[in-house]
């Protein structure tokens, strides 16, 4: 079995489980020593990667082995938490293949950050702003390589659907199904009172029951509305700038515990802090290095011990410096591991102890079976570059697995296919929406 990027680029696969680059590009990387595969997991509560890993074993190691065919890379790395022991015994019993190695990774967070993986696997530092390919590396989601195994267009999504719901699961829907439709398969009949996240609640974000699942959900977490570790994210920046001036004291543990510091970047989150609260918000040079943030929330949702935020301050100082030109690249030096690293890593056990989720730590077991859906809403946009442009029209009857949306010439796209097979209901500048008949 074999696959050309161009036959890749027909098939809208994107990564799963970040941004969303189109995959037939980040594969048709050449000169690489190792392609590592992101099975991290890393947020709390999500689980789909997991159980991919235990169903669809030998379907991702034929996904892996395409994948290094295509790059030539000489490694594949398999990144896994080894706290999941019977997996682990479980992959490594079926791995056939001398090029793939299981990366055993620790419990902490965030060790699915490519910059961390990258680091774990080869001992290698990605330059001040450089890519895995920079160090001869490409990362990929174990999703991702599972749909480059089945070379079939990119029209279902794995979730995990997680947290204050009846009957927790992991299962397989069509892109585009309404986030309500999904939550009501897990028993979330009422959602009065409810925060829907998209994602983790560690970089997730809060959504409406009206939005849909896309090619880069990982997983829909519900939680009540009045628990504590929501106030932060839904705190406006007027507030968050107002307890930056007000409260910091400077302690610096924000930055003691940053994960991109203790690799050695150049990221200090307590300067933003003190930025906001010294001078013209953001205006000062002083917090330049924001622009190194991951936003990953460590500062803000762990290492903070005033419950402060960090991270917002330094996202927004990070924009500012963006877009005035401060690039990552014209930083002077190279990143070198701050000593301490080891040490000062946090476990999923004690964050998910600082916030407070300990009662939702639950399995969320792979389900086969799945809502019936009879409607999708497919942005035309659902990965880095420009939006795919509509190649049908309303009206139109299309099956599931047709091309209804194409990626522009020239450009960094991704296309797009019907989720469903149904007739055309509309077609605007943002989206399609296809119903069933």
């Amino acid at each position: 079995m074999s696959v050309s990027k161009n036959e890749l680029s027909e098939l809208g696969i994107t990564g799963c489980g970040g941004a969303g680059f189109p995959t037939h590009v980040k594969l048709a990387a050449k000169n690489i020593g190792s392609l590592i595969v992101n099975a991290a997991e890393c947020e709390p509560l999500l689980h789909k990667d997991k159980e991919i890993l235990f169903h669809f074993t030998g379907q991702v190691f034929e996904g892996i082995k395409l994948a290094l065919d295509m790059t030539g890379a000489e490694k594949a790395f398999l990144g896994i938490k080894k706290k999941y022991s019977s997996l682990l015994s479980h992959v490594e019993a079926r791995c056939d293949d001398s090029r793939i190695s299981i990366l055993r990774l620790g419990d902490f967070y965030p060790s699915g950050d490519e910059y961390e993986l990258v680091y774990e696997a080869t001992g290698k530092l990605i330059p001040f702003g450089g890519i895995p390919l920079d160090v001869g590396c490409v990362v990929s989601n174990v999703e991702t390589l599972l749909n480059v195994y089945r070379q079939k267009p990119f029209i279902k999504k794995f979730i995990t659907i997680n947290g204050a719901v009846p009957n927790p699961c992991t299962l397989e829907v069509p892109i585009g199904t309404s986030v309500k439709e999904a939550l009501a398969w897990a028993g979330v009949a009422d959602l009065t009172g409810k925060v829907i996240i998209d994602g983790g609640p560690m970089m997730g974000k809060i959504i409406s029951p009206d939005a849909i699942v896309s090619k880069t959900c990982s997983g829909l977490l519900v939680f009540p509305e009045k628990h504590p570790f929501l106030r932060k994210m839904l705190r406006t920046p007027i507030q968050n700038r107002s307890i930056a001036r007000s409260s910091c004291d400077q302690c610096t543990d924000c930055t003691e515990l940053c994960p991109r510091h203790l690799l050695g970047y150049p990221i200090s989150p307590h300067k933003s802090m003190r930025t906001a609260q010294l001078s013209v918000f953001n205006s000062n040079s002083f917090s330049r290095d924001s622009i190194f943030c991951c936003e990953c929330g460590l500062c803000s949702l762990f290492a903070c011990p005033e419950d402060l935020p960090p991270r917002e301050i330094a996202v927004m100082a990070k924009a500012t410096h963006l877009a005035d030109g401060v690039k990552q690249k014209d930083w002077p030096g190279k990143p070198s591991v701050h000593p301490m690293r080891q040490f000062r890593r946090v476990s999923i056990h004690q964050l998910v102890k600082r916030l407070g989720l300990t009662e939702f730590e639950q399995d969320a077991p792979y389900t086969s079976s799945g809502p019936e859906i009879r409607r999708v809403k497919l942005p035309l946009k659902m990965h880095i570059g420009a939006p795919a442009v509509p190649v049908v029209k309303t009206g139109d009857s299309v099956i599931a697995g047709q091309m209804i949306a194409d990626i522009p010439r020239g450009k960094l796209g991704a296309a797009l296919h019907a989720s469903l097979s149904g007739r055309i209901e509309s077609v605007d500048s943002d989206s399609i929406i296809i119903s069933a008949v």
